[in-house]
C-alpha cells in the first residue's frame, strides 16, 4: 500500500512537473518572441527586428528605422530585454543619437545586453516605467540615457512623443534640448550587477550599467532607486533625476556627453540609493581625472554600506558630486558618499544643497564639502567595531576631510539653521598619513595641511555626549598628526552648548597604540579655533581645546555677546607639550565686553594656557563682569594640589592659569579687563551715629495723605544690600580696591565723619579698567574710613582721620519731625 501510494503520487507529480515546465517554457518562448515589437508608426521606416545567434549569444538585432541627419529614431511597442539575450542596434556609424520610445502600456525589463555601434548616445524613453535586472549591461560607445519622460524635445520645436505618436511624425536633425513628462512620472529601478567580460569596478563588484570612459549615464524619471545596483562611469558623469509629474528637464551637450537642468521642474520625488541581499549599491566614476555625479530629487537617501566614488588616480583635481534636495539627503547605515584620494591627489567636491542633512548610524561624506542646509544638520552615533586596535569602538558618522601626503585636505563649510551633534558623531579636518592595518603602522604625511572647517548656524550649534564606552567625543575637530600643520576652525552662531564630553579642538598630536614611522615630535602647528556667538555654554566636561604635544599650541578666541557660562568639569585651554616633550602653550582670548563670564562655584572648571617645559601662553578676558573663577599662578597650584601633579583639574575651584611646570620662568599671563564704577557720582554723607530716630527718621511724610511704606538699612562696608525680592545684580553695590591714602588728600580730613555709605549711580561709560595679573600681584590693606580729595573724589583710607559729623541733612523739606 505505502508503495503503490509513493508510485502513484510520484506519478501524479511527474505528470504535474511535466505540464509545469512545458508551460514555463512556453511562457519564456512567447515572451522571447515579444519582449521587442514595433508600433508601426514611422511607417515604411519602421524597426526592423531579427532573432539571430550572434557570437553564441541569442540576439534581436534591430535594423530600419528612421534616419535624419546624425539622428536615428526607433519606435516600439514593446521593449524588453530578457536574460542571457542581446538587443543590438545595428546602426551606421556615422549616426551620433539612437532614439528610441516605447507607445505600448508595459514596462520596459531590461535584464540582458543592450548594444551599438560605434560611438552612438542610445535614448531610451519609456512613460510606463523601466527596470533594470541584476544581469542588464550596456555595451555602447556613447552615452546612455534612460527616462521615462512622455517625450523628447528638439531645438527646432519638435517633440519625439511616445504618448502621442502621429502615424507619419516630423522627425527632425535638430539637437534634442529637453525631456518633458506628463502628467506623472513612473519610476526607474536599478539591480544590476552585471560583469561583462569579468569586468568589476574598485569594490571588486560587477560594474551594472557601465558606459566608456568619459561619458554620460543618466536615469531621469519618477522615483528613482538601485536596489543592490551597481552604475560605473570611469571619468564621466552619472545623473539621477527624480520629477513629479508636467516637468521639464533640459538637456545641453557637454564634454562627457549630456548636462541636465530643472528649472522646469515644479515638483520633485525620490531617490534611494540601498541594498538589497547584502549587496551594496555603488556609484563609481574614479579615474584619471575623476568623474561627476550629480542627485536631483525630493529626499535622497543613501543607505547600507553604499560607497560613491569621484576622486582621481593621478595628479589632477578631484570630480564632484552634487545633491540637491528640495527637502532632505538622508546618508545612513554605512553609507559613504567618498570623493577623498587617498594618494597624493587633491579630493574632489561634495556640494549638498536641501534643508535638512542627517548623517547617522555610521554614514559618512568624505572630501572636500559645502554644506547648504537652510533648516539643519544632524549627525548621530556610528557603527559599533569593538575590535579597534585603538580601544574605540565606533567608526563615527559625520563629515570628514582628510590629506594623507603633500597634497592639502579639502575644507569643509556648513551653511545651516541648527546644526547637532551627538553619539560620537563628528566633523574632522586632519593631516593624517597612511595607515597600514596588518603591520599596524603609520606613515604620517608629509607636508599636506589639513582643510579649515568652518561653520555659520544662525540659530544654534550642540555638541552632545560621547560613543557608548566614551572613546569617541562629539564634536568639531581639526588636526594634524604629521609635519603638515592643523587646520583653522572657525564657528559663528546665535548659541552654542558643549555638554556631556563632547568637544570643539584643534591639535597636534601623533596617533597612538601604533608604530609611528618618522619623528613623532616633529608635528606641525595646530590649527586657531575662532568662535563667535551670543551666547556659549560648556556643560558636563565640556571643552574647547587647542592641544599641543610638541608644536605650538593654536590660539582660541572668543567673541561673545551676552554670556560665557562653564559649569561642571568643562575646560577651554590651549595647552602644550608632555612629560619629556616641549611645546608652547597658545593663546586664549575671550572678548565679552558687554556680557558676563560665569562659574558654577567648586565647578572645577578651568581656562588654561599651561605648557610642560615650553613657554606658557597668554589669556586675555574682556568682560562686564566675571564671577566664580580665581586667577592662580603655578606656584599656587603646586601649594594647592593634593597630588602633587601641578594640574588645575585636581582643585574644585575654577582656575585661571597660564604657567610652564618645569620653568616658571616661562609661565604665561592672566589678564583680566572688567569696567569699573565711577565711585565720584551719586554721594550722599551719612552721620556716624543715628539721632533720635523716632523723631527724626522718616517720621511723618507728606502729612494727610496716604502713607507710603519707607524703611531706612544701615549696612557695614560694601554699599546697601540688594532688594530681596528683585533678581541679584552685581551692581547693587560699589566695588573698589583698598588703597592707601595719597599724603595731598589728609588736608581733607578733619570734615570727614568717621564712616559713610556710598550708594554709587551706575557709570554708563567705561571710565576705567580693573587689571589683574597673576605674575603681578598688589598689596591689599583694609581701610579703616575715607575722605574726599582735592578733586571732590572720595578715597577709602588706612587711617581713620578726626571728624565732626554734620546733621544739617536730617531737616529736608518734604520730612517734618514731630
Amino acid at each position: 500500500m505505502i508503495f503503490r501510494y509513493r508510485s502513484s503520487w510520484c506519478w501524479k507529480l511527474g505528470i504535474v512537473s511535466t505540464l509545469a515546465i512545458a508551460g514555463v517554457l512556453t511562457f519564456f518562448e512567447s515572451f522571447a518572441l515579444a519582449q521587442i515589437q514595433k508600433d508601426g508608426t514611422l511607417g515604411s521606416e519602421s524597426s526592423i527586428i531579427t532573432p539571430k545567434l550572434i557570437d553564441g549569444q541569442p540576439t534581436d538585432q534591430i535594423d530600419g528605422g528612421a534616419v535624419r541627419g546624425t539622428n536615428l529614431f526607433h519606435s516600439f511597442e514593446q521593449f524588453s530585454v530578457s536574460a542571457g539575450r542581446t538587443a543590438y542596434f545595428n546602426n551606421a556609424k556615422d549616426i551620433q543619437n539612437i532614439i528610441s520610445r516605447v507607445t505600448g502600456n508595459s514596462i520596459s525589463n531590461i535584464d540582458g545586453i543592450l548594444k551599438a555601434k560605434g560611438t552612438a548616445n542610445l535614448f531610451l524613453i519609456n512613460p510606463n516605467g523601466i527596470v533594470f535586472g541584476s544581469n542588464a549591461s550596456l555595451n555602447i560607445g556613447g552615452s546612455f540615457v534612460a527616462s521615462t519622460a512622455s517625450s523628447l524635445n528638439f531645438a527646432d520645436g519638435t517633440k519625439f512623443s511616445a504618448i502621442s505618436p502621429q502615424t507619419t511624425p516630423l522627425l527632425t536633425v535638430s539637437v534634442p534640448i529637453g525631456l518633458q513628462f506628463g502628467t506623472t512620472a513612473a519610476p526607474i529601478r536599478n539591480q544590476s550587477q552585471a560583469q561583462p567580460d569579468g569586468a568589476v569596478n574598485i569594490f571588486r563588484q560587477g560594474v551594472g550599467l557601465q558606459v566608456q570612459r568619459g561619458k554620460t549615464l543618466a536615469l531621469i524619471g519618477g522615483d528613482i532607486t538601485l536596489d543592490g545596483g551597481n552604475i560605473t562611469a570611469n571619468d564621466g558623469s552619472v545623473e539621477l533625476g527624480s520629477v513629479a509629474g508636467n516637468s521639464l528637464v533640459s538637456l545641453s551637450p557637454t564634454n562627457q556627453g549630456w548636462g541636465f537642468g530643472y528649472k522646469g521642474v515644479p515638483n520633485f520625488q525620490n531617490i534611494e540609493l540601498i541594498k538589497s541581499n547584502q549587496t551594496s549599491s555603488t556609484i563609481d566614476t574614479h579615474g584619471e581625472s575623476g568623474g561627476n555625479i550629480q542627485m536631483q530629487g525630493k529626499l535622497v537617501r543613501i543607505a547600507g554600506s553604499f560607497v560613491i566614488l569621484a576622486y582621481p588616480s593621478q595628479d589632477q583635481s578631484g570630480g564632484n558630486v552634487t545633491l540637491n534636495a528640495s527637502d532632505s539627503v538622508v546618508v545612513e547605515q554605512d553609507a559613504q558618499l567618498l570623493t577623498q584620494s587617498f594618494s597624493t591627489v587633491n579630493s574632489g567636491n561634495i556640494n549638498v544643497t536641501t534643508k535638512k542633512l542627517v548623517v547617522r548610524d555610521g554614514g559618512q561624506l568624505y572630501g572636500q564639502l559645502t554644506i547648504n542646509a537652510s533648516d539643519s544638520v544632524e549627525l548621530i552615533g556610528g557603527t559599533s567595531i569593538p575590535l579597534l586596535r585603538d580601544g574605540s569602538d565606533l567608526i563615527s558618522s559625520g563629515l570628514f576631510s582628510a590629506t594623507y601626503g603633500d597634497k592639502n585636505a579639502g575644507s569643509i563649510t556648513i551653511n545651516t539653521g541648527k546644526l547637532r551633534i551627538e553619539g560620537g558623531a563628528r566633523i574632522s579636518t586632519s593631516s593624517e598619513g597612511t595607515y597600514k592595518y596588518i603591520l599596524n603602522e603609520l606613515t604620517p604625511a608629509n607636508t599636506g595641511k589639513a582643510g579649515n572647517l568652518t561653520v555659520n548656524a544662525s540659530d544654534s550649534v550642540e555638541l552632545i555626549g560621547t560613543s557608548p564606552n566614551g572613546s569617541r567625543l562629539s564634536g568639531l575637530f581639526s588636526g594634524t598628526e604629521g609635519p603638515g600643520d592643523g587646520g583653522n576652525l572657525t564657528l559663528t552662531t546665535g548659541r552654542l552648548i558643549i555638554k556631556d564630553g563632547a568637544a570643539i579642538t584643534v591639535s597636534s598630536q601623533a596617533r597612538k597604540n601604533v608604530i609611528y614611522i618618522g619623528d613623532p615630535n616633529n608635528l606641525g602647528k595646530a590649527g586657531d579655533l575662532n568662535i563667535t556667538a551670543r551666547s556659549i555654554l560648556l556643560d558636563n566636561k565640556g571643552k574647547l581645546t587647542s592641544n599641543s604635544e610638541s608644536g605650538k599650541g593654536g590660539n582660541i578666541t572668543l567673541q561673545v555677546r551676552d554670556l560665557l557660562l562653564m559649569r561642571r568639569e568643562s575646560k577651554i585651554t590651549t595647552d602644550a607639550g608632555t612629560t619629556g616633550l616641549g611645546g608652547d602653550g597658545g593663546n586664549i582670548t575671550i572678548k565679552a565686553p558687554n556680557g558676563f563670564l560665569v562659574a558654577a562655584p567648586l565647578g572645577n572648571s578651568d581656562i588654561t594656557a599651561n605648557t610642560f617645559s615650553g613657554s606658557g601662553g597668554k589669556i586675555t578676558i574682556t568682560t562686564k563682569d566675571i564671577f566664580g573663577f580665581v586667577p592662580r599662578t603655578g606656584a599656587d597650584i603646586e601649594k594647592l594640589d593634593p597630588t602633587g601633579e601641578k594640574n588645575p583639574k585636581n582643585l574644585l575651584t575654577n582656575d585661571i592659569t597660564a604657567f610652564s611646570q618645569q620653568n616658571p620662568s616661562l609661565n604665561g599671563t592672566v589678564k583680566i579687563n572688567s569696567p569699573d564704577a565711577d565711585p565720584s557720582r551719586g554721594l550722599v554723607e551719612l552721620p556716624v551715629n543715628l539721632v533720635d530716630a523716632s523723631q527724626q527718621i522718616v517720621a511723618d511724610c507728606n502729612s494727610g495723605a496716604k502713607i507710603a511704606r519707607s524703611s531706612f538699612i544701615r549696612t557695614g562696608r560694601g554699599g546697601l544690600i540688594a532688594d530681596p525680592t528683585q533678581p541679584l545684580i552685581a551692581d547693587d553695590a560699589v566695588l573698589a580696591d583698598w588703597i592707601t591714602l595719597s599724603p595731598e588728600s589728609q588736608n581733607h580730613a578733619d570734615s570727614i565723619p568717621k564712616r559713610a555709605v556710598v550708594q554709587a549711580q551706575r557709570n554708563t561709560e567705561e571710565k576705567s579698567q580693573k587689571v589683574n595679573s597673576v605674575n603681578e600681584p598688589t598689596q591689599i590693606v583694609e581701610a579703616q574710613g575715607w575722605v574726599i580729595d582735592g578733586n571732590g573724589n572720595v578715597v577709602l583710607v588706612a587711617q581713620v582721620p578726626t571728624a565732626t559729623p554734620h546733621n544739617s541733612w536730617l531737616n529736608t523739606a518734604s520730612c517734618a519731625a514731630k
